[in-house]
């Protein structure tokens, strides 16, 4: 105490204590002061802040106590691994401030309990060589007696991982706006009207949000953040495209984007604005181009494709064979789809083609994107080596 109020005192007002010094002292235990100006600030383990040290007088215990202590800690483990007991909870209960020191008798009160059995001299040599003048150190004791596996620190691994988040999020923009998109117009609405239809989306509940006053038109910078909204994963030229054709045409409000007609333009593939006062007209259903018929190959690479097809078709016609039930084996979910690998193992049992080249033809010819990653289109393909042989026979 008078070590606080010499450490503490007030030099101007002797009597007084300078309190908030001494709480900032003690919560720097737990805590660094204004981390929140501190972003960079790299914050420390108090692994090394403990209530008391150890003194350590094993070297002052004679080598027969020691070996006399080793003999009950080593049938003392025996003991533990076959009843598969917790030993530390029971000596917790007498240690009420966490301290992890226990008196002699608790100590033997505790081993006891738990029908750790030792002997008196025995027991004597444990406290010689785990005791001190605070008393018995039971977690010192525990630690050679009943070890358990320190978890590694998780600072670290937290920290590499969100950087590699950060990292791969700045890639990914990055790569966005590198990512050479469409050309025209119409290229960024078939786009938008094919992911439309797919996920069955509503575009216009994303706009509204920023049409306050209903008025059909929005800022440029608020069309761009609905769209993003959206997940329509469109690059910046074709946001531009977007915003120069649907641009207002009011003076003063030349930054705003009349949404509701893009909006109608994306809508027409479900229907037709209007059609109650044309009952007559012709509605043409919107198809999704398949994904695998936007592929193209290099020349060269484009007749091994032909002649592969052609090679495969003449030996389905020859064995009158079903291809699909040999890719549906693999096609768990029933989307029309398999891995590369599993096609290729489908196409080596049948010993059809062994060709690198041409495996290569045939999955740049009939890849799609399905969860992330290319896989082949086997329907597709199956439906084209029909297609040829049904030409061929009626030749």
């Amino acid at each position: 105490s008078s070590g606080i109020n010499a450490e503490y005192g007030d030099p101007r007002t002797p009597g007084n204590v300078l309190w908030v010094q001494f709480e900032q002292a003690i919560e720097s235990v737990m805590i660094e002061r204004n981390l929140e100006k501190k972003p960079h600030f790299r914050v420390e383990s108090n692994d090394h802040i403990t209530l008391g040290s150890w003194d350590d007088t094993s070297g002052q215990v004679s080598g027969e106590k020691q070996a006399l202590a080793r003999t009950a800690i080593a049938r003392m483990e025996k003991q533990i691994a076959q009843r598969r007991i917790m030993t530390k909870p029971c000596f917790q209960d007498f240690d009420r401030h966490n301290y992890g020191y226990v008196s002699a008798s608790q100590f033997a009160q505790g081993l006891s309990y738990l029908g750790l059995e030792s002997t008196e001299p025995e027991r004597k040599a444990l406290e010689a060589l785990y005791g001190d003048s605070k008393g018995i150190n039971y977690h010192k004791f525990f630690e050679d007696l009943d070890p358990v596996a320190k978890e590694p620190r998780k600072y670290e691994k937290n920290l590499a991982e969100m950087i590699s988040h950060i990292q791969f999020r700045e890639a990914g923009t990055e790569r966005l706006l590198k990512k050479e998109g469409c050309k025209t117009v119409e290229g960024v609405l078939d786009k938008i009207k094919e992911n439309v239809m797919k996920r069955r989306i509503r575009l216009l509940e994303f706009f509204k949000d920023y049409d306050k006053l209903t008025s059909g038109r929005i800022l440029k910078s608020n069309f761009t953040r609905a769209l993003d909204l959206c997940g329509l994963n469109l690059t910046v030229d074709e946001i531009d495209l977007l915003a120069k054709e649907y641009q207002s045409e009011v003076v003063g409000k030349e930054d705003c984007i009349y949404y509701h007609k893009f909006n109608d333009e994306i809508e027409s593939i479900f229907t037709v604005k209007g059609l109650e006062k044309a009952p007559t007209t012709q509605v043409v259903q919107y198809k999704i181009t398949p994904e695998y018929l936007k592929n193209s190959l290099a020349t060269p690479l484009q007749k091994v494709y032909d002649s592969v097809m052609k090679h495969l078709a003449q030996f389905v016609k020859t064995r009158r064979m079903q291809l699909y039930p040999m890719f549906e084996d693999y096609d768990k979910c029933r989307n029309g789809t398999v891995t590369y690998s599993q096609f290729r193992r489908v196409l080596c049992i049948l010993c059809w083609i062994t060709d690198e080249l041409e495996f290569h033809a045939l999955e740049e010819q009939y890849k799609v994107r399905v969860g992330g990653m290319n896989v082949f289109n086997y329907l597709a393909f199956c439906d084209d080596i029909n297609a040829i042989v049904k030409e061929d026979s009626n030749k």
